[in-house]
C-alpha cells in the first residue's frame, strides 16, 4: 500500500468532516482505515490542511523515535535500524490520531484566528452604514433565491453575493474582507444551518436588513435532531434581523406558515411570497411552462410578460419573492423587468444541458432534500412527448424519516419516469418499494428499475441506455463521506 495514500485519506476524511472529530471518527469505522479504491473528489491543501498534515509528520517522527529507544538494546546496529524502519513503517496507520491529536493542539489557535477573522468583518461591515444586507435561510433552496436576487437587484444596484458553498461565520467573514467595500450597496448572503444557533451567531455579524426563508424540511435532520430545532435555527434570520426588517416568507411552506408568528415582530414589514400564480400575494401571473424553450412564459402586475429560463416552478416563487424585495429597494418596473429576463441556470440546480445524440440532460446533482427531490420529479414529469429517466442515490441526513421521505420519492416517480436508475446503499430500496407500492395502487405497468453499486459504474453504462429524444435528470450526488 502506497503510505502516502493512506495518510492523504485520513486527512481528506477530516476535512470532509469539517475538522468535527466525532463524526470523523464515525466515518473513519464506517468507512475503513485505509482507501478503496478512488475518491471522488481530492483534498484541498488549505493552510489548516497543510498544517494539521506537518504537525502530524513530527508526531510521526517523534513517536518513531520515542518507541525505538523503550525497546530495549540489541547489540546488532542492523536490528537496531530495522526495528526503527518496522515501527516507522506501522505507525502511518495511526496518522488518523497524529491528525486529532494536531487538531486538539490546533483548537485555541484555530479559535482565536476566526474571532479575529470575524472581528475584523464586523467592524468592515460597521463602517458601511448604508450597506442593505439580505440574509436567506431554509432548508433548502436557498442558493437559487440568492442568485436569483443578485441578476434581479443587479440591473440597478451594485449586488455582492456570497460563492457558492459560503455559508458559514468564517467563510462569510472573509469573504467580507476580501469583496465587500464601498463599491456594493447591497450584501446578498446564504446562512447555512447544521447546529442550533448557527443562524443566529451569523447574524450578530450581519444583522439583515431584509430577511428571506425559502422553506423548511428534514435536511441534516440526523445534525439537527428535531424538526423543532430546524425550525427554531432557520427563523433566527427572522428574530435577529434588524428592527423594522423587511421579511419574505415562503407563503407555499405549510411550516413556515404554522410557525412564523412566534418569530416575527410587530414591527417587522412581513410579506409572503408564492409560485402559484393563482394566489393574490403572488405578483406573477399566467405562468406557463414551455418543454421547447425550457422556461417559464408569465405575465407580472404591471410589469407585463416576462420569460424566467429555468425548469424549477419554484422560479415563480422565487421571481415573486425578487419582486417584493426590489419595490422595497425602491426599482421601478422597467428595471425589475430588465432583472427577471436575464435569470439564468443554477448550476447543478435543475440545470438544462443539451447533450450529444439529442439528449436532454437536467442537472439537479446538488439537491439534497425532499421538496427538491419532489420539484425535480415534476419537472421530469414536463417532458410527457419524451423517454423520461431518472438517477438518484437517495438523500443524505434525514434521520428517522429517512424510510418515509424515500418511500415518497419512489411513488411519486412512479407517476413520472420510465426508467429509475438507482445506486445500492442503504436509502435506495426505499425507493424502489414506494415505486412498486405506487403501481400496485394504481395498477400501473412496473417502471423499469436498474441497479449499480456505484455512481461511476451508473455513469459508464449511460451510453447504453440513453436513446434520442431522451430527458434524464441527475438528482443529488453524495459526497464520499456518505458512500
Amino acid at each position: 500500500m502506497n503510505p502516502y495514500k493512506l495518510i492523504k485519506y485520513q486527512l481528506y476524511l477530516l476535512q470532509l468532516e469539517n475538522y468535527e472529530l466525532g463524526r470523523y471518527f464515525k466515518l473513519l469505522f464506517k468507512k475503513g482505515f485505509w482507501p478503496k479504491g478512488e475518491q471522488r473528489k481530492v483534498l484541498a491543501w488549505t493552510g489548516k490542511a497543510r498544517l494539521i498534515f506537518l504537525m502530524a509528520i513530527l508526531m510521526h517522527l517523534l513517536a518513531s523515535i520515542l518507541l525505538w529507544c523503550w525497546i530495549p538494546a540489541f547489540a546488532e546496529m542492523t536490528v537496531e535500524i530495522f526495528l526503527l524502519l518496522v515501527i516507522f513503517c506501522l505507525l502511518f496507520f495511526c496518522y488518523f490520531i497524529f491528525y486529532s491529536l494536531s487538531l486538539v493542539l490546533l483548537w485555541p489557535f484555530d479559535w482565536m484566528a476566526k474571532n479575529i477573522i470575524i472581528t475584523r468583518a464586523k467592524s468592515r461591515i460597521r463602517s458601511l452604514p448604508n450597506l442593505k444586507i439580505i440574509g436567506i435561510a431554509g432548508s433548502y433552496g436557498k442558493t437559487t433565491m440568492k442568485e436569483i436576487l443578485t441578476q434581479v437587484l443587479s440591473s440597478k444596484h451594485q449586488v455582492a453575493g456570497t460563492p457558492e458553498s459560503v455559508n458559514t461565520p468564517v467563510g462569510i467573514a472573509r469573504w467580507i474582507l476580501d469583496k465587500v467595500d464601498g463599491g456594493a450597496d447591497i450584501a446578498i448572503l446564504e446562512m447555512g444551518e447544521h447546529y442550533v444557533g448557527d443562524v443566529e451567531y451569523l447574524c450578530r455579524l450581519t444583522p439583515p436588513d431584509i430577511a428571506v426563508v425559502t422553506g423548511i424540511n428534514e435536511a441534516h435532520l440526523e445534525r439537527m435532531k428535531s424538526l423543532s430545532n430546524i425550525t427554531s435555527t432557520i427563523f433566527e434570520v427572522v428574530s435577529k434581523a434588524k428592527p423594522g426588517a423587511l421579511v419574505v416568507l415562503n407563503g407555499d411552506d405549510e411550516n413556515i406558515v404554522k410557525h412564523y408568528k412566534e418569530y416575527v415582530w410587530p414591527d417587522h414589514k412581513l410579506e409572503f411570497f408564492s409560485k402559484n400564480s393563482n394566489s393574490e400575494k403572488c405578483k406573477v401571473k399566467s405562468a406557463k411552462f414551455n418543454t421547447e424553450e425550457l422556461l417559464w412564459e408569465a405575465e407580472v402586475e404591471g410589469i407585463g410578460r416576462v420569460d424566467i429560463n429555468l425548469l424549477g416552478e419554484y422560479a415563480l416563487g422565487d421571481v415573486d419573492a425578487a419582486i417584493k424585495i426590489a419595490r422595497e429597494l425602491k426599482m421601478n418596473d422597467a428595471e425589475i423587468k430588465i432583472g427577471i429576463n436575464r435569470i439564468t441556470s443554477v448550476e447543478h440546480r435543475l440545470q438544462p444541458i443539451k447533450s450529444a445524440g439529442d439528449v436532454l440532460v437536467i442537472d439537479d446533482s446538488y439537491n439534497g432534500n425532499p421538496a427538491g427531490a419532489a420539484e425535480a420529479v415534476k419537472v421530469l414529469s414536463r417532458f410527457v412527448n419524451n423517454r423520461k429517466i431518472y438517477i438518484t442515490p437517495g438523500l443524505v441526513e434525514m434521520g428517522e424519516k429517512s424510510a418515509s421521505i424515500h418511500r415518497i420519492i419512489g411513488e411519486q416517480l412512479a407517476g413520472a419516469a420510465d426508467v429509475v436508475i438507482l445506486i445500492k446503499n442503504s436509502v435506495t430500496p426505499w425507493i424502489e418499494q414506494g415505486i412498486k407500492s405506487a403501481n400496485q395502487r394504481i395498477s400501473k405497468s412496473e417502471n423499469q428499475v436498474i441497479w449499480f453499486d456505484s455512481a461511476q459504474e451508473a455513469h459508464a453504462e449511460l451510453k447504453n441506455i440513453l436513446k434520442p429524444g431522451d430527458v434524464i435528470l441527475f438528482q443529488n450526488d453524495w459526497g464520499d463521506q456518505y458512500i
